[in-house]
């Protein structure tokens, strides 16, 4: 597998880095990585993070942002740019286990879902088995669901779930909040609800790439006005080439790649936003590469 590395700038608040295609590596194949690089023949610098989402994301990443562009972000660039429409994939994405691993863990005993008696947020298969939200889930959907300046934005999902019955079910048990308010009288807010506000809702079996047809031919935007957000590096680069804003999240959702996305938007050119792609979870330990 062809990979171009390309170095920090050593300047840089938050260092960043670039790959010119979207290919992970094991971690088993990290010491062949690491004696590569010293062959590797293609170095560039690239542009850190602008400060302010240096400033807003600190606190909460623990690990070091990576952009898979092959153009440098310019720093001064605007920030008003917002997408008109925010999809989401499920299944590895939004929760786990995917459906059709709770298919395996339950023996097919999965719905109807309950909370989880000993985890708050929580729900748990009628076989016992756990169904948890990914990273910061729960945050990003408050965010889309409260905050003014996404109230016209399409939310929608995208998901190729085995299981799209449960997977609705969950969208209608799982609360925005860990532990709701248990004095209040109001049903409090579920994931369901932040899709409700634009009901573009693709769960089928066909490819993503189907789904996005749909979804631009729906909402009558173009691709370039989309950001997506999915956990397999293959439906990452098929809807990338649309010219989509891929964000890549094999942990799911998180604050990190949630604003690093954002920041990121628009990239049309079949690049796709990523987080710790050499397999480190801290800058210090990224920082052994060098």
């Amino acid at each position: 597998r062809k990979l171009v590395w390309l170095r920090p700038d050593c300047n840089a608040t938050a260092p960043r880095f670039v790959v010119h295609s979207m290919r992970l590596i094991p971690p088993i194949a990290s010491i062949a990585f690491v004696a590569s690089i010293l062959s590797l023949d293609q170095v560039e610098s690239f542009a850190p993070l602008s400060s302010s989402t240096i400033a807003s994301t600190r606190a909460s990443r623990s690990g070091t942002a990576t952009h898979l562009s092959t153009a440098p972000i310019d720093d001064g660039a605007s920030t008003t740019a917002r997408p008109k429409a925010i999809i989401f994939d499920l299944d590895g994405c939004i929760w786990r286990p995917e459906m059709y691993e709770l298919v395996w863990f339950s023996k097919g005993q999965g719905s109807p879902f309950s909370d989880h008696p000993d985890e708050p947020g929580s729900m748990i298969s009628v076989a016992g088995e756990p169904i948890r939200l990914l990273g910061d889930v729960r945050e990003v959907m408050k965010e889309l669901l409260e905050d003014p300046q996404w109230e016209d934005c399409h939310i929608g999902i995208s998901s190729r779930t085995d299981e799209p019955n449960w997977a609705r079910e969950l969208l209608q048990k799982f609360t925005i909040e860990e532990r709701p308010d248990p004095d209040t009288h109001e049903r409090p807010p579920v994931l369901q609800d932040v899709f409700e506000k634009s009901p573009i809702i693709e769960i089928a079996k066909d490819g993503k790439v189907q789904h996005f047809q749909r979804i631009a031919n729906s909402l009558g935007i173009s691709f370039g006005d989309m950001l997506f957000f999915d956990n397999e590096s293959g439906n990452c680069r098929e809807v990338a080439r649309l010219g989509v804003t891929v964000a890549y999240c094999p942990d799911g959702v998180d604050r990190r790649i949630w604003d690093v996305a954002l920041e990121a938007f628009p990239q049309t050119g079949g690049d796709v936003v990523g987080l710790d792609v050499f397999g480190y979870d801290s800058l210090e330990g990224a920082e052994r590469l060098y």
